[in-house]
């Protein structure tokens, strides 16, 4: 496993062979976000309908983590994301795994997602972290406008 920061990552500044898992944290080292790749780490970010639309100076969002760095760029630069290689999950879950078969990566994602707990993962997680990110600008933005949208279609005056 290996943890770099994510300017690095979105640079390709390092060697991506073998990994198969990534794991997404925030600037304060809460798991924000685990998911898997079977080809390339770099394309399910931002590939084809990967986490981020990042063409010259347009970046937008396409998932809940990817808009949560966008949210928070240029600090989310900072950011650690792991990398792990199949060996290393296998390690790290030894305790939880059952030993009925031999482990490929999406057997053993849910049991990365349970152990970690990440804040933005849905499936598989029994137990999701809590988000102690600092709110951006963006993200306290949306959520008024979201509410605003809420009140005028849920408590109309009748």
């Amino acid at each position: 496993m290996i943890e770099i920061d994510f300017e690095r990552f979105h640079n390709q500044d390092y060697i991506e062979e073998g990994y198969d898992l990534y794991v997404m944290k925030n600037g304060l080292g809460d798991v924000l976000y685990v998911g898997i790749s079977k080809q390339s780490i770099w394309d399910r970010w931002f590939g084809w309908s990967g986490h981020i639309l990042w063409l010259d100076h347009v970046i937008e969002g396409s998932s809940a983590v990817g808009q949560k760095i966008v949210d928070h760029l240029p600090d989310a630069l900072k950011w650690k994301i792991q990398l792990w290689t199949l060996e290393d999950c296998v390690n790290f879950c030894r305790d939880i795994l059952p030993a009925t078969r031999i482990p490929n990566i999406s057997f053993i994602e849910p049991y990365m997602i349970q152990k970690l707990s990440p804040i933005l993962n849905g499936s598989y997680n029994l137990h999701p972290g809590k988000d102690t990110t600092p709110r951006s600008k963006q993200e306290i933005e949306r959520e008024k406008i979201l509410d605003d949208m809420y009140k005028k279609i849920f408590e109309k005056k009748k």
